[in-house]
């Protein structure tokens, strides 16, 4: 083949392979389908309840607004609850409180304190879908719920506890203001002090007018103690640590309250009356004590009422007391909480 002839061959090659290039490729039949079609999209898992309290006081007080708050963070991470809270939610605002966080979806309210309870009622019947609660109050209904320390237990049991550590048969408490809840507190702390075997022991309250006031609790106190007191207990909240500064500048006992109170004053506080304001709001916010009646956190609930001592108690007087604590709580010493 001459040269030329070559170079027509090699050219018809080059335009064939170039014209194959430029077709479409075959298209591919579709597999097989080999896994079932896909489940249906699940349901979304339900949100979480969000519950709101109001507080009489600040969270920060060491006392009945910070122990209930801290109750309240527990069932955030405990029960998976979404939460908001507002402070100083003095009586002018309760209604518009309740109803704002009624209004802007939040499942369960709360007012920590008996001073809630009118308008926790209230709101309850603006709002039926919604649940209502209060601690250390009254009030009850369909969507409204109480829960309260049994404070005459807790009485009872300061009570003994002061009348075993007298020396001058002179004991004293200390209140904030004279409502129900102190009333039974200072009604059983009188009944018991006189129990324990020193025959008339002589009970003296006054009322500060100030859960808060250290200085007005301080002052008191002193008062208290210049009449003749050697133990002095008390139902107030950031106050406590004026009662329990005057005990130890005098050289006398104190016995805290709600938790062990040592660390106000480790010279002069011999126990603690407990009774957690934190369990109340826990339980309420939980969803656990939403029984729409009047309960009691007392001597037979888990985390209820109970008395612990320091080291300046002796231990037999520890034992005693511990033994009036059993009676208590089987009923063999009747205390109503």
């Amino acid at each position: 083949m001459s040269s030329k002839a070559r170079l027509i061959v090699f050219g018809l090659v080059i335009f064939a392979l170039a014209l194959a290039a430029c077709q479409p490729a075959a298209t591919q039949a579709p597999a097989a389908a080999t896994q079932a079609p896909a489940a249906a999209t699940q349901a979304p898992a339900a949100a979480a309840k969000k519950v709101a309290v109001l507080f009489p006081g600040v969270v920060s007080d060491q006392s009945w607004n910070q122990f209930g708050f801290e109750g309240l963070k527990q069932a955030e991470s405990e029960c998976g609850v979404e939460i908001a809270y507002s402070e100083n939610v003095f009586q002018d605002e309760q209604l518009e409180t309740f109803r704002n966080y009624a209004s802007g979806g939040y499942n369960i309210v709360i007012g920590h304190g008996g001073e809630y309870a009118d308008a926790a009622q209230t709101v309850a019947a603006q709002y039926p879908d919604v649940e209502f609660a209060v601690t250390n109050g009254v009030a009850a209904g369909a969507n409204v719920s109480a829960i309260k320390i049994s404070y005459a237990q807790m009485g009872y049991l300061a009570g003994y506890l002061a009348c075993e550590m007298t020396k001058t048969n002179h004991i004293a408490f200390l209140g904030g203001e004279e409502i129900p809840i102190v009333e039974q507190a200072v009604k059983e702390y009188e009944r018991a002090a006189q129990t324990c075997g020193k025959g008339d022991v002589q009970v003296d309250s006054v009322m500060t007018g100030n859960w808060a006031d250290v200085n007005k609790a301080y002052e008191a106190a002193r008062g208290l103690i210049a009449g003749g007191a050697d133990v002095l207990w008390h139902v107030l909240d950031t106050a406590d640590a004026g009662l329990v500064a005057a005990a130890q500048d005098a050289g006398v006992y104190a016995i805290g309250l709600y938790r062990d109170s040592s660390a106000l004053g480790e010279k002069a506080v011999i126990g603690s009356a407990i009774g957690s304001p934190g369990a109340l709001i826990h339980s309420l916010a939980c969803g656990t004590t939403l029984t729409h009646e009047n309960l009691f956190l007392d001597v037979k609930m888990e985390d209820g009422v109970n008395i612990h001592m320091t080291s300046l108690t002796p231990a037999d007087v520890q034992e005693r007391v511990k033994a009036v604590y059993e009676q208590v709580k089987s009923g063999e010493i009747q205390v109503e909480p």
